[in-house]
C-alpha cells in the first residue's frame, strides 16, 4: 500500500513511478498479491501541525488507466482523497477488471461524502466494491468510522432495495445478506481471489 501525491504519474522517470514498474508490481504479480494505493495527498501543507499538516489534491487518474491497463495481470486496490476524482475512479472500475475501488479515508471520511460515493459507487459499480475500510492509524478511529459508515452504507442500500421494490422485485433476507456480507469484505474477498 502507498499513498501517493496528486502529481503522481505514470508512465514516468521519477524514482515513483519507476519502484512500481521494475520492482513493485513484477513483486505483486510474481506472488499474487494486490497493490493499494491511496492517491491525492498533499504531504505537509502545514508544516507547523506536523502529521495533521497534510491536504488533499486532484489525482491524475491517467495514472492509474496506464497501470491498469500495461499490467492487467496486476491487481489493483484503489482509492482516491478528493471528492472531483470519485466518478472517475467509478468509471475506471467499470473498464479493468484488475481495478477494486475501496473505503473513504481522511478528508472523505465525512458522513455526507461517505453516503454519496457509496451510492455513486453501487450505482456505477454495484456491489463490485468496498464502500470502507479500516487504514485508521489512531486505534480508537477504527470504532467511530465503523459505526458511521455501516449506518450510511445501510441508508444507501435501504434506498436502493425502495427503487427495486417499486420495479416489482420483492428482495429476500438472503440477498440482503449476500449484499451485505459483499459490501463488509466479500467483493474484496472475491477480487483478490
Amino acid at each position: 500500500m502507498v499513498s501517493l501525491s496528486p502529481d503522481f504519474d505514470f508512465p514516468s522517470n521519477d524514482i515513483c513511478s519507476q519502484l512500481l514498474a521494475q520492482a513493485v508490481l513484477p513483486h505483486c504479480e510474481e506472488h499474487g498479491l494486490p497493490m493499494a494505493l491511496m492517491m491525492g495527498v498533499k504531504r505537509q501543507v502545514n508544516p507547523q501541525l506536523s502529521l495533521a499538516g497534510d491536504g488533499v489534491g486532484l489525482s491524475k487518474l491517467s495514472a492509474l488507466q496506464e497501470l491498469c491497463a500495461r499490467f492487467p495481470q496486476n491487481k489493483f486496490l484503489v482509492t482516491v482523497l478528493a471528492r472531483e476524482n470519485q466518478h472517475e475512479l467509478c468509471v475506471l472500475a467499470r473498464k479493468f477488471r484488475n481495478l477494486h475501488v475501496f473505503g473513504c479515508w481522511w478528508f472523505t471520511n465525512v458522513p455526507s461524502l461517505i453516503e454519496e460515493i457509496a451510492r455513486m459507487r453501487i450505482e456505477l459499480i454495484g456491489l463490485s466494491m468496498t464502500p470502507q475500510h479500516s487504514d485508521a492509524r489512531v486505534l480508537d478511529q477504527l470504532i467511530y468510522k465503523w459505526r458511521h459508515s455501516r449506518q450510511l452504507i445501510t441508508k444507501v442500500l435501504v434506498g436502493k432495495y425502495a427503487d427495486l421494490a417499486r420495479t416489482g422485485w420483492h428482495v429476500t433476507e438472503s440477498e440482503v445478506k449476500r449484499d451485505a456480507k459483499d459490501l463488509l469484505g466479500g467483493a474484496f474477498e472475491k477480487f483478490c481471489g
